[in-house]
Order: C-alpha cells, then sequence, then structure tokens
C-alpha cells in the first residue's frame, strides 16, 4: 500500500485550491451603480439591486422616485466617490457573501448650494462562487443617511420681503400693511360652480376671473390659488362672507400700499409672476414662482427696479416625516430681504404739482439745475395704485377703458410739438453762430415772406409790432422774428438749429435710470431721409427751418427733456443726466449704492449767451408785455420762463407749454409744464394756464425753503 504523507497531502490540496477561479469584489458593481447615478441612468442602476429589494421598493420607489428627489432637491450634477468594500464578520470569519461600500456623495443643488453625506451599499454575492454576481441590497438610506423607509426629502422656500420706495424726505410712497390673500384650495371644492357663484360677490370678482385663475398650469388640487388680496375695512367685510365657503381659505400676508398716491404712473405696481415671468433667467435666480407678486412689466419702477425691490427667497432642504415634521435639515439658503429705493422726489412739490393739473390732462417735471434730481414728476389724469393691488376689477376696468388714459406716463412717453418754448433754443443757436448779434432789432411783421410768397407764415399778433429786439421777441413771442432766425440759420447751414437743439437734449433719451421714456424728435435733413420713404417727402423744406425755430413742425419732446433743458438753461448750460433714483439701501438703512450726478454734456452757448437769453425769459414773466406777466405779477419769487401754445393733433385744441426756472437771480428749481389737448376760448389760453399750473409748483417749492 502507498502512503501518502500529510505534508504532501496540504500540499497537493493548496496546489488545487490556487486553480479555483476567485470569487469577484464587489467594489466594481459598486463603481458601476455610482457612474451610472451620476449620468442619471436610473435603468442601469436598477438593475443592479438585488430581486428582494427591487420587490421591496418597486419601480415607482426607485425610476420614478430618484428623479423626483434630484429635481426636489434642484440638482445640477452630484459626484460619487466609492470606497473599499469591508466584509461583516460572521463567528470571527469575514462573510464571503456579504459586502458593505461606502459612497461619498456630493449633491451639487442650485438652491442650497453642495450637500455633502457618507452612505453605504449593502451587497450580496447571488450564486455560486465564479458563477455569481454582486447585488445591492438597496433601501432609500442609500441615498441620504437619515432618508429611512417612509421618510421624504422636501425642498421648502423661505419668504424675502419687498423693500420699499420712499421720497427724499423719508416718507413711505411705496410700503406694506398687513391684509390678507383670500384663496381657494381646488382639492377641498366639492361644486366648483357654487363655490365660484357664492366667492365672486363676496370679494368683488368676476366669476369669470376666478375661473381663469384656477386653470392656470401650475394649479394642482392642493395648491393654495390666490384669488384677491385685501386690507383694512375691504378684509373685514369679506372675512365673514368667505368663512362659509367651501374650500375658501384666507391667508394673512403684508400687503404692498401706496398710501400717498403721488406719481403713480411712475412708480408702477404689482402683478401675480406668470409662467413666463417666473422662467427668465433673473427671476428664476431670486427664486420667483409663478403666482408671487411681480412689478407688472413697463408700468413703473415696481418693474424696473424689481430685482432691487423684490429680494431673493431663501431655501431650506430637509428630510421630513410623512406628516411634514422635520428630521434632518441638509442645507439652507437664507433669504436676502428687498432693499429699500430712495426718490429724489421732493412730496410736497409733488402733490402740488398734481394738485395744480387735477383732472386735467397734463404733465410738471420739476428738476434740480445744479443736480439733475428730479423734484416732481407728475402726469394727469392718474390712478389708485391700490387698485390693482388688490384687484379691484370694476376700477381697473375704467382706468383701461378711459380715453384720457390715466395709465399713461405723459411726463415721460408724452412726446408733443413744443410750440414758442423751443425759442430759446432759436436764440442761442443764431447768438452762437452770430447769424443775430444782440441788441440789433428786426421786423415783427403780422405776415413774414422771407422764402417767398409761396412760404408765408403768420404771426400769432394781429398788429405789426415794427422792430424789435430778441428781448422784447422773447417777452411777447413773436413768431415772425424768429422765422427770420430760422431762415439765417438755415441759409447758413440747415443742421444749426437741429444741432443745437440736440445740444440740449432734445431728440434722444435722457439716460435716467430706471425710468422708462421716450426719444422725442429733433427733425433735420438727415431725420428726413430715414424716416420718409418717398424723394419727395425727404426734402428739407424752408418751412421745415421755421418751423422748428418756433419748435412747431416735426419736432416733438417729452416733459422730462423740456425740464432739462430749462435746467441748462439756467445753470449755463450743463445737460445732466436727470436723477429720480439716488439711493438704494438695505433694510437696516446702510447706504448700498449711490447714483451721483452726472454730466452728459454741454449745451452749444457761452455762459454769457445763456445770460442774455435768461434775461429775455425773464421779461416773459415780469415786462408789461410779457405773454405770463400778469400770472406772476407782484410775484415774491422772481422767475424766467417761456411760454409756448403748439398745434395738437386733436383738432382744436393745442398743447400749452410754460417752461422756466426759479428763482431769476439763483435758480434751485428747473420746470417744464404742459396741457395737453387744452381748448383755447376767448381770454382763456393754455400758455397762461400752464404757467399758473406751474406757479402752484414754485410756491410749494419756495415755501419748503
Amino acid at each position: 500500500m502507498v502512503r501518502i504523507l500529510p505534508a504532501v497531502l496540504f500540499a497537493l490540496v493548496s496546489v488545487l485550491s490556487a486553480c479555483e477561479p476567485a470569487q469577484p469584489q464587489p467594489d466594481s458593481v459598486a463603481k458601476t451603480y455610482a457612474e451610472a447615478w451620476q449620468k442619471s441612468d436610473y435603468q442601469a442602476m436598477w438593475a443592479l439591486l438585488t430581486e428582494g429589494s427591487q420587490q421591496a421598493v418597486g419601480t415607482e420607489g426607485f425610476i420614478d422616485r430618484l428623479p423626483r428627489i434630484a429635481q426636489e432637491m434642484t440638482l445640477s450634477s452630484l459626484d460619487v466617490k466609492v470606497g473599499a468594500s469591508s466584509r461583516p464578520s460572521v463567528n470571527g470569519t469575514a462573510d464571503p457573501n456579504h459586502a458593505v461600500v461606502p459612497l461619498d456623495i456630493t449633491y451639487h443643488t442650485q438652491r442650497v448650494g453642495d450637500v455633502r453625506r457618507t452612505t453605504t451599499l449593502a451587497m450580496t454575492y447571488i450564486g455560486e462562487k465564479d458563477k455569481g454576481v454582486w447585488k445591492i441590497d438597496w433601501a432609500p438610506t442609500a441615498i441620504l443617511p437619515s432618508l429611512t423607509p417612509g421618510r421624504l426629502v422636501r425642498m421648502t422656500r423661505l419668504n424675502t420681503t419687498r423693500g420699499r420706495i420712499l421720497a427724499r424726505d423719508g416718507s413711505e410712497l411705496a410700503t406694506f400693511v398687513e391684509g390678507a390673500v383670500i384663496g381657494i384650495v381646488p382639492g377641498q371644492v366639492r361644486s366648483q360652480t357654487a363655490m365660484i357663484a357664492s366667492l365672486a360677490p363676496a370679494i368683488g370678482v368676476t366669476e369669470d376671473s376666478i375661473k381663469q385663475k384656477l386653470a392656470q398650469p401650475w394649479v394642482t388640487n392642493d395648491t393654495f390659488v390666490p384669488i384677491r388680496t385685501l386690507s383694512g375695512a375691504a378684509l373685514d367685510a369679506a372675512k365673514a362672507k368667505v368663512a362659509v365657503i367651501e374650500g375658501v381659505q384666507v391667508q394673512a400676508t403684508r400687503v404692498r400700499s401706496y398710501p400717498t398716491g403721488l406719481a403713480s404712473q411712475t412708480i408702477g405696481y404689482l402683478v401675480e409672476a406668470s409662467d413666463a415671468d417666473a422662467a427668465k433667467p433673473e427671476r428664476a435666480k431670486r427664486g420667483v414662482q409663478a403666482g408671487d407678486m411681480i412689478g407688472k412689466a413697463d408700468s413703473g419702477l415696481e418693474a424696473t427696479l424689481d430685482d432691487v425691490l423684490g429680494g431673493t427667497y431663501g431655501f431650506r432642504l430637509t428630510v421630513i416625516e410623512p406628516n411634514g415634521n422635520p428630521v434632518e435639515t441638509l442645507a439652507e439658503t437664507p433669504a436676502a430681504p428687498g432693499q429699500d429705493v430712495v426718490l429724489s422726489l421732493d412730496p410736497a412739490v409733488q402733490r402740488a404739482a398734481e394738485t395744480a393739473l387735477g383732472d386735467r390732462k397734463g404733465a410738471i417735471v420739476a428738476e434740480d439745475p445744479w443736480s439733475g434730481e428730479i423734484l416732481a414728476i407728475a402726469s394727469r389724469p392718474t390712478y389708485d395704485l391700490n387698485a390693482f393691488i388688490s384687484g379691484d376689477v370694476a376700477a381697473i376696468a375704467k382706468y383701461s377703458a378711459d380715453p384720457n388714459k390715466p395709465l399713461f406716463n405723459r411726463a415721460t412717453f408724452g412726446q408733443y410739438p413744443t410750440g414758442s418754448s423751443f425759442k430759446p433754443i432759436s436764440a442761442a443757436a443764431a447768438l452762437r453762430t452770430g447769424v443775430y448779434k444782440y441788441g440789433d432789432l428786426l421786423p415783427c411783421p403780422v405776415r413774414w415772406t422771407g422764402y417767398g410768397e409761396q412760404f408765408a407764415q403768420l404771426n400769432h399778433e394781429t398788429g405789426d409790432l415794427g422792430n424789435i429786439d430778441l428781448r422784447t421777441a422773447m417777452a411777447r413771442s413773436c413768431n415772425t422774428f424768429f422765422y427770420e432766425i430760422g431762415k439765417r440759420l438755415n441759409d447758413r447751414d440747415a443742421n444749426l438749429l437741429p444741432d443745437a437743439a440736440k445740444s440740449f437734449g432734445l431728440g434722444k433719451a435722457t439716460d435716467i435710470d430706471y425710468v422708462l421714456e421716450a426719444e422725442g424728435v429733433v427733425p433735420s435733413p438727415a431725420w428726413k431721409k430715414s424716416y420718409f420713404k418717398t424723394a419727395a417727402e425727404q426734402v428739407w423744406n424752408p418751412g421745415d427751418a421755421t418751423n422748428l425755430a418756433i419748435g412747431q413742425g416735426f419736432l416733438l419732446a417729452t416733459p422730462l427733456q423740456m425740464a432739462n433743458y430749462a435746467a441748462a438753461l439756467a445753470n449755463d448750460g450743463i445737460l445732466w443726466k436727470p436723477r429720480l433714483v439716488i439711493e438704494i439701501r438695505d433694510r437696516a438703512g446702510a447706504t448700498v449704492k449711490k447714483l451721483e450726478k452726472t454730466q452728459l454734456g454741454h449745451a452749444n452757448a457761452t455762459n454769457t449767451e445763456l445770460s442774455l437769453i435768461r434775461d429775455t425769459m425773464h421779461a416773459v414773466t415780469t415786462d408789461r408785455d410779457g405773454t405770463v406777466a400778469f400770472v406772476f405779477q407782484n410775484y415774491r419769487v422772481s422767475t424766467a420762463g417761456k411760454s409756448g401754445t403748439a398745434e395738437s393733433p386733436a383738432p382744436g385744441k393745442v398743447d400749452a407749454w410754460f417752461i422756466g426756472f426759479g428763482s431769476f437771480e439763483q435758480p434751485s428749481i428747473a420746470f417744464a409744464t404742459v396741457l395737453d389737448e387744452f381748448t383755447e376760448v376767448p381770454g382763456r389760453f393754455g400758455s397762461v394756464d400752464s404757467a399758473m399750473a406751474t406757479k402752484t409748483v414754485l410756491d410749494a417749492a419756495f415755501r419748503a425753503n
């Protein structure tokens, strides 16, 4: 018998064992899982799970849920680092069929930044040695350690607060008061028809408006759908009525309020954001969602300063219990409150301007000639901004249908022929170019034929004034004197007068920050060629030049431009960038940004020439024959100005101007007033009424001083 020694037997067994295929390691499967997760390939991840795990969570708990969690987290990407696997010990021996693989996960979120957590994958070997495969015993804790079965991932938005709009004295032009939003939770309504029929009259809205809000694409059964915001007595009256309507809720909120009612068209108002509004990059970045209150596009400062006033919503990412109780806060970005905006408006001057205009169509702009700060910017008729906040359907419909267009900002978008208020520019161009020397006398006939009988033009006065100087021509606003000025300039160079007008800021936007405005028109040979289509229309005619000299023809200007031009007359030709917004502050009152005064250019006139022109404008308000002298007779403040009456597109009506500054010796306020489509009657002239309205503004300005 052959006997095999134990040592030889051991060696033989060892050799045979070494020849057997080794069991694969779990690490490669974990890495495949991690790579698939980083690519959002949930199907590939699902294929790596054990059959028991798949049965336990189902596709809805994995393939459907993981992308929902990613969306809730606002996940842009994630990084998964796979650690070295380890084996649990069984009776002191490493378990060959089970392993644990650590995952170091960094979630890159849009709302709360990076969230880093360490989780583990429980691995099970299925099959015989080399013929088996490693699978993942998956549970939600592989996503987040605290995400045990039943728990949820929730991103909660943290409310911000909107900033205020303040006048220069600190008074609030736009602020907040306590109020409530009355809304509907659709899933709590059994009969929508009955609910709408009861709610509409209770809160003063139409049934159609409720239906439209409920039909918005973002509305779900669990969504609170705001219908109308109320405050004060209106809220008190509605509360009892809506308390018994099924599915209607009242949620306390702070309501935007415009307590002074001033400068409505310039301040603007808020509306609910649509899906398209909320999707705009700047708003999405701030966390704005459909249904939030944002500045109504093109309505005023509430819109142009929406990013400043609106603040930024905060976000908190948490794991919660099914009942909503928080388990863990994963990360948080705090909300940033909106900033306050300070305007240069003087409330007393602004109110005086609005009172002076009353319900007449028109505008008044007042400006500090030494800084460009806007002291008043009034447009009438006006409207109540609070009607848009409360959703007063009847009032809003009335404003929209009003033929006098109260929503229209005449101060910045009204473009009018300037009439004789343009004549100081004609005088400046004449003096600068030497076509007229101060003190020279020119005729002021009833009828001017400088370009021949076929181009005859009339004066507004019915008698021949004879030869007069510039001071008298300005005081009495002699058109025929200025026709001759226009001819002389045009004969030398057709661009002289248009260029002079542009140097005073006409024909282009003033570049005022955050305020939407029209550009106006200064006609010139080049402008006609670009504006008109036919060769005949493009010709620069003699009448274009003489009409421009008296502020007629194609010339158009806004009251804002005219006030800035008046300021340049007062301050020796400095053309400022007008400023309405002068400061942005944080909610503690600290200055975040100051908008310093900026010079845009200089009028094409010397200080001496402007001094002479100011003297002629002083004659308008003080000489016996000045067009508005009786308005300022014995007035305590010395003034300088120029009236203007321009033909309006409306038949039988005029656009009546008065521009100027006060005091004459030390100007501290420049102004432009226009009465839009004014009806003149015997003994009542539009420019005189315009001067009287301006006088009311000066009363407020100099009483304040």
